[in-house]
């Protein structure tokens, strides 16, 4: 997952191997052909274009859709009627409420019109609906939640553990308990567990925990640790003498 919109990162992710790419608005000024760009780039390195929305409202979901990406990420989802909004708002009729443009690069830019049917149903099956909850009162609701039709159940740990006093530390075990049992209720309920993991060995923990949906780190945080490390060794080796 990347805030920058720079469509060479999902090219990396879909070289390296990775699944899928999360495009990063919620946080971050990117802007809708930034969105284009990138879910192209993405495609074009065969790996899955995911968009965390800032906020979950109709003409926004609607040309994000339309942009051709494969899956939405919803921050800050409450309660099952969000949940059921926004499944609602992504999908065509009858399942959903989503208007049809037959030109859009989702629908290869009117190549569908020979077959409408056929994109509607195979838009709806296919697109990837995963939810965020980042609070301790959403977290309590995942069963509840996941029991609406999305994908993927995803706890936010960094504003989870902000919104309960333990700002920076996502590892807290206070965190660490409400995450646990919040995405032990989404799997019981059949949906898809859905994490952030900040390292290998994290990653594993939570793959081996049950989840299934691991977004790997960001490539922000991957450069600064990479470079900051690197600075800091060779500031050693030249307060030591060494060449």
């Amino acid at each position: 997952m990347s805030q920058l919109p720079q469509p060479a990162l999902p090219e990396i992710a879909g070289a390296a191997g990775l699944d899928f790419f999360v495009i990063d608005m919620e946080h971050a000024a990117i802007a809708g052909q930034d969105v284009a760009h990138m879910t192209r780039a993405a495609q074009a390195a065969g790996t899955t274009a995911i968009v965390r929305v800032r906020w979950a409202e109709e003409k926004t979901l609607l040309w994000i859709l339309d942009s051709g990406v494969e899956g939405l990420m919803i921050p800050l989802v409450e309660n099952a009627a969000a949940a059921r909004r926004v499944y609602d708002l992504s999908h065509f009729p009858p399942d959903g409420e989503r208007t049809i443009c037959p030109q859009s690069r989702a629908a290869a830019h009117g190549a569908v019109r020979s077959n409408v049917p056929q994109y509607v149903e195979a838009a709806n099956r296919e697109l990837l609906l995963s939810v965020l909850l980042e609070t301790p009162e959403s977290a309590a609701l995942a069963g509840t939640i996941a029991r609406e039709p999305i994908d993927v159940v995803i706890i936010g740990r960094g504003d989870l553990a902000l919104q309960m006093g333990h700002p920076g530390e996502p590892g807290h075990p206070d965190v660490e308990e409400v995450t646990k049992r919040a995405l032990s209720a989404a799997i019981e309920a059949g949906k898809t567990a859905g994490i952030m993991a900040y390292g290998i060995e994290e990653a594993e923990a939570w793959i081996a925990f049950g989840c299934q949906f691991v977004i790997y780190t960001e490539p922000e945080l991957i450069l600064v640790g990479e470079y900051s490390a690197a600075v800091t060794e060779l500031r050693e080796l030249k307060l030591d003498g060494r060449n």
